[in-house]
């Protein structure tokens, strides 16, 4: 914009020496310097106006204060598990119902009809606010029934990405072909995709894939393809994601 302002000064005042050379007529003299006037006025204000372009839209902060106990009473938490005959393994998918991106930890004891036959602790970094997530671990004793403290930190070290991700999945047999894109305008990283298998209501499997390219990331705007498996019938699969950004 400056450039644009000095070129039509330097042109008018050029117009106006070689003008009075030629003998312009007064009246066009008059009219010419009456603008070379104004706009040196005015050149300052044009020069100083905002013609940056607008940055993205970033998330509003939280309004409130983050208080642990309060955040963990707005979590919904949702067990699962199975057994092969060699494996054992413990869900816990977690809705963060409040209003602040979450690292969430998790303690667990698991029991085998009201006997304590083993522990274990796992955690999530950047759980978005109105998003879902999963943890999981392998207990190496068969159980019936999983026990769970939960413990929650404002997220302060990476960006969440899940609400840039929309993905679409195809079944095939005895397994799930997932496509997942970047809607967002930076890369996400480290974008896992974790699926539970059913058979009515009964989880029967579980299969996890990363989804990036060579640089662990999936750039704006690109879709990456998986195939999770199962290796058992269902009848419908529930698929979370987790990632993240610098």
């Amino acid at each position: 914009m400056k450039r644009i302002v000095a070129g039509i000064l330097s042109f008018l005042m050029l117009f106006l020496f070689v003008g009075c050379a030629k003998g312009v007529s007064q009246a066009e003299y008059d009219a010419l310097k009456s603008e070379l006037d104004h706009l040196k006025e005015n050149s300052s204000e044009i020069s100083s106006a905002d013609i940056s372009t607008p940055e993205p839209e970033k998330k509003p902060a939280p309004a409130g204060k983050f208080d642990e106990e309060a955040v963990l009473s707005k979590l919904e938490v949702t067990k699962y598990s199975y057994s092969t005959k060699y494996w054992h393994y413990a869900f816990l998918v977690i809705k963060n119902n409040s209003e602040f991106d979450l690292n969430i930890s998790a303690e667990m004891k698991f029991y085998n009809d009201g006997n304590l036959v083993g522990a274990s602790s796992t955690s999530q970094e950047a759980v978005e606010a109105g998003t879902e997530t999963i943890l999981w671990t392998m207990p190496d004793e068969a159980f019936t029934d999983i026990e769970y403290t939960l413990e929650a930190q404002e997220e302060s070290i990476y960006e969440c990405v899940i609400s840039d991700l929309s993905y679409e999945t195809t079944s095939a047999k005895k397994k799930e072909i997932v496509s997942v894109t970047n809607n967002g305008t930076e890369a996400a990283e480290f974008v896992a995709g974790y699926a539970l298998f059913f058979e009515g209501d009964t989880l029967v499997d579980f299969d996890d894939a990363y989804f990036t390219d060579d640089d662990s990331e999936i750039k704006p705007g690109k879709t990456i393809t998986e195939e999770l498996e199962c290796s058992k019938n269902y009848d419908s699969v529930k698929i979370y994601f987790t990632g993240r950004r610098y």
